[in-house]
């Protein structure tokens, strides 16, 4: 930035006191609308899998919705991330005392 450019916005900030930062830049937000669209579209894509959990690129393809904003809003809004679903394993009647004492 020039000198003359630096002090014309000195200026214009004491007498102001804004810089004339233009809103609305930066990422855009999600609207409404469409993240309830995307919440439906999860629910319905996850009751039709049989093993109780469904793929992003299924949910895109069933709801027509770019694959990076269904990632964007299972990741800001739900707070789902891949690496935090692992199987869960049910307790039989023939697991050890430790393994039963530890799921408890």
């Amino acid at each position: 930035m020039s000198p003359c450019a630096l002090r014309k916005m000195t200026q214009k900030f004491e007498t102001t006191g804004e810089l004339g930062i233009l809103p609305g830049r930066g990422r855009k937000q999600i609207p409404s609308s469409s993240v309830q669209d995307m919440a439906t579209a999860v629910v319905e894509a996850n009751s039709l899998s049989p093993h109780g959990s469904v793929s992003v690129s299924v949910v895109c393809r069933v709801s027509d919705m770019p694959y990076s904003t269904l990632r964007k809003f299972l990741r800001r809004i739900l707070n789902f991330y891949p690496y935090k679903i692992k199987p869960v394993h049910l307790l039989q009647n023939g697991d050890s005392e430790v393994r039963t004492t530890f799921c408890t």
